[in-house]
Formats: C-alpha cells, sequence, structure tokens
C-alpha cells in the first residue's frame, strides 16, 4: 500500500509553519495568551474591523513580543534561571501598566474597575498592581518561554535575535509605550500619573533588572531528582494560580476586608504555587509534568476568555480556544509519547547476564 498523502489542513500548514519560524511562534504565543485567549483583545474585529484588530495586534506585538524576546535573552545571555525571569517580568509589568497605560495609577482606568478606589494610595492602585504584576510575570512572559521551550527543546538554550535584534527590540518596546502613553493623554485628557510616579516606575524596574542580574544562575536550583506528582496534579496545581492572585482582590473589595490583606495573600499564594511546582517537578524525565503545568496554568484564562466573552458579543474567542485545544493535545501527545518510548528504551535496553552492552536507541 502506498503511504496516504500528508495532510495538507490548514492547520497541518499552520503547524508546519510555525515549526521552520520558531521566533513568529514565540511572537504569536505572547501576546496570544494575556490578550487574545483571555478576550482582552477581541478576535470578532477581525471581522468586524479589521484595521482596528491590525493596529491593536501590532500594538501587542511592539510590547509583548518586544518584552519576552528581550527577557528571554537575557536569561539565556546572562546565564539565568527562573528567579530572574519573573523579576525581569515584573519589571516589564511596570513598564505596560505604569508607564504605557497607566492602569496601575488611574482609578478611572477602564480595565481597572473598582480596584481603582480600592486599596487606592498615594496615587497607586496597590491590590490591582499586585495581583497584575504576578499575571504580567507569570503569563505574559514566563509561560510562553516555558511553553516556547516544549515546542522546541532544541533551542531552549539558544538565542534568537543578534544585537541588532536586541536594539530593535528595546526601540520597538520605547515607540510602542511612547505611543501608548500619548494615546492615554487622549483618552483621559483630566488625568496624569506625574513625573513623581513616573521616576518612581523607572526606579523600581532599575533595582528589579539590577537584582535579576546579580541573582546566581543557580538560585533556588533542583537538586537531580524525579517528579513528585504526576501530570494531571501539576495541573491542577497550575489551575490554581489564576483564581488565588486575580480574583482574590475583586472578592476582597466586596467584602470590604482591609486592602493588604488580599495583596499579601496574593504574594504568599504565588511564591507558595510556583515554588512548589518547581520543586516538586525535579530534574530528570519531567516532561509530561511540565506540559500539564502548562495545560492548568492556561485552563482558567480559557474558562476566564470565554465567560468574559458571553458579555461583549465576541465570538470568535472559539477559534482560539480551539486553537488552545489542538495545540495543548499535540504538545501532550509529543511527550506523552517520548516518555513511552523513553521508559520502554529504558527497559529493553538494558542487557541480559552475559550479554553485551546496547545503544538504549538504534
Amino acid at each position: 500500500m502506498s503511504p496516504s498523502p500528508q495532510s495538507t489542513s490548514l492547520v497541518s500548514r499552520l503547524v508546519r509553519f510555525l515549526k521552520s519560524h520558531p521566533l513568529l511562534f514565540l511572537l504569536l504565543l505572547t501576546p496570544g495568551i494575556p490578550e487574545y485567549l483571555s478576550a482582552s483583545s477581541q478576535l470578532t474585529l477581525l471581522v468586524i474591523s479589521p484595521l482596528i484588530f491590525f493596529g491593536l495586534l501590532a500594538a501587542n506585538l511592539g510590547l509583548y513580543g518586544s518584552g519576552v524576546i528581550l527577557i528571554r535573552e537575557a536569561m539565556i545571555r546572562w546565564k539565568k534561571g527562573w528567579a530572574s525571569v519573573f523579576l525581569l517580568g515584573v519589571a516589564y509589568g511596570i513598564v505596560e501598566e505604569g508607564i504605557a497605560l497607566w492602569t496601575l495609577f488611574n482609578p478611572l482606568a477602564q480595565p481597572v474597575g473598582n480596584l481603582g478606589f480600592y486599596g487606592h494610595w498615594l496615587g497607586v492602585n496597590w491590590v490591582w498592581t499586585v495581583g497584575l504584576l504576578i499575571f504580567h510575570s507569570v503569563y505574559s512572559i514566563g509561560l510562553p518561554i516555558f511553553l516556547f521551550g516544549l515546542v522546541f527543546p532544541e533551542l531552549k538554550s539558544k538565542s534568537l535575535v543578534s544585537g541588532a535584534g536586541l536594539t530593535f527590540g528595546i526601540f520597538g518596546l520605547t515607540i510602542d509605550c511612547f505611543a501608548l502613553f500619548v494615546l492615554e493623554s487622549v483618552i483621559y485628557p483630566n488625568y496624569t500619573p506625574g513625573a513623581g510616579l513616573l521616576l518612581f516606575c523607572g526606579l523600581v524596574i532599575a533595582m528589579l533588572i539590577i537584582t535579576a542580574r546579580k541573582l546566581p544562575g543557580n538560585f533556588l536550583k533542583v537538586k537531580p531528582s524525579q517528579p513528585a506528582w504526576g501530570p494531571r496534579k501539576f495541573a491542577v496545581v497550575g489551575a490554581l494560580l489564576f483564581p488565588a492572585t486575580l480574583l482574590t482582590g475583586g472578592i476582597a473589595a466586596g467584602a470590604s476586608i482591609p486592602p493588604i490583606i488580599p495583596m499579601i495573600l496574593d504574594i504568599i499564594f504565588a511564591i507558595l504555587i510556583l515554588t512548589r511546582a518547581f520543586k516538586s517537578m525535579g530534574s530528570a524525565n519531567n516532561q509530561e509534568q511540565k506540559v500539564g503545568f502548562s495545560i492548568g496554568l492556561l485552563f482558567p484564562i480559557v474558562v476566564f476568555g470565554f465567560i468574559a466573552s458571553i458579555g461583549i458579543g465576541n465570538v470568535l474567542i472559539v477559534v482560539a480556544d480551539l486553537f488552545f485545544v489542538l495545540f495543548s493535545r499535540r504538545l501532550w501527545r509529543k511527550w506523552h509519547q517520548w516518555t513511552l518510548i523513553h521508559s520502554s528504551a529504558i527497559q529493553t535496553g538494558l542487557p541480559g547476564f552475559g550479554e553485551s552492552p546496547a545503544p538504549l536507541f538504534p
């Protein structure tokens, strides 16, 4: 029998294209997760107003794309670990939400809601700020880099851009932030964060970058070990992060709890969940666990985006959800099959008594 022809479906062609363009895959992964999967940016605009959709896509790529590339390159070139990545992710969140979009300060900013008044002190929306910076550090920066390493394990420790590419990324992020700063000035003509808050942002960003640069590369390094949990438990633990850190503030505001409490709880929950998962993942034979944790992190965002889309008529969110399902399925099958083959090779590759050793893989 002759082999069946290779599938020419749109999904198959898209997968092949992204496999040959890993940098593009990383650029689409973020803002894909924090913006389009969560319904913060509407895919329906692609049909209603393509010009606006692609304009917003360009702005999102200028922010998220530049940020994730610069931080990933810092991780590789500085030889740093995940602790440095998360610190740089917080710095990125301040750049986007503080300097460019003002949501950390403006109590009337559209996405902030009642958190613009609950916990607002010295010109800062503190409860909103803590939860959102955790979100950007994990979902806008850390998770795309983590998923990229699972999809392209051979590129996990390799640089993707040259020195000119880094310069272009810095330039793109700067121009994008300036344009959004001007746009916010037009949208909110009666509000300005003021030079003091912007200077404070700059100082905190500088401190975070310096700290990330000085942290040892083996900070919080896991000792050689096998995973302590199965993939399902990692998925459940990952699914807890989003509601534990993003919904705490809204619940506390409704219950009139002192703002300092949800702020502290957000930080405790984030550190506890991430460090516990990190230490339990081990350092060997943990690809399935990594996939399970990634899917768990993404799942609440998918649910949140779907529910939010019902009220705003964002019907194309189903397309984003479909891509999430297909992507998760392919990623799981890839590493599940690898684990089975690897386990089988270990079991069958050991020589019997009196036999000469044989290689594990032909």
